[in-house]
């Protein structure tokens, strides 16, 4: 029952991230939407937001990076491009909350103060796009290209979710895709 009321609260408290920012989200919310006393978060989260966050984070980079990391070994780059963009559709840009990120919402929410979720996320995003950088050299593009290809792959989902959230509607993904097919048809 702990370890279930704990993994409910950070499924949870990635929803209200990603669909109402890290910043506007509290330790209620979070616990009101778990089902769970906040005294409760406080057992499972002694440092409160942050090491909500944290978790977030952590349980994020597990689901979405490995998907990442099984298409990019397992496809070649234009293949794995379109199964990124099609997972970032189911699992990010669908259902009863608003399409985003849970970690864009944490990066661009973290405060001054909250450099180790800067870290964090930086580390998430760099995993990401080391994945997608070694399907490109393992399929012959040299760095820098590898690596540049890479950032504008993952930023281009990122600022593409974002997009998708103003116009109501999954259609920034497809045209991201639409302008990666030929850089990628080659590789």
């Amino acid at each position: 029952m702990t370890r279930e009321t704990r993994k409910r609260m950070i499924e949870q408290a990635a929803l209200l991230f990603r669909g109402r920012g890290y910043g506007a989200t509290g330790i209620r919310e979070i616990a009101a939407a778990a089902g769970a006393h906040r005294g409760v978060m406080y057992h499972h989260f002694p440092r409160g937001k942050t090491e909500v966050a944290e978790e977030v984070l952590a349980a994020t980079d597990a689901t979405i990076g490995a998907y990442i990391e099984s298409w990019c070994t397992a496809q070649e780059p234009l293949s794995a491009m379109r199964a990124i963009i099609a997972g970032a559709k189911s699992m990010m840009a669908t259902g009863e909350h608003p399409p985003g990120s849970p970690v864009a919402a944490v990066t661009i929410g973290a405060g001054p103060e909250d450099e180790a979720l800067r870290e964090a996320a930086a580390a998430v995003y760099g995993r990401w796009q080391r994945a997608f950088r070694d399907c490109l050299h393992r399929n012959g593009t040299p760095d820098p290209e590898a690596e540049n290809l890479a950032t504008l792959l993952i930023a281009g989902i990122e600022g593409a979710l974002v997009l998708c959230r103003a116009e109501g509607n999954n259609a920034p993904l497809d045209r991201l895709g639409a302008a990666l097919e030929p850089l990628l048809q080659k590789r």
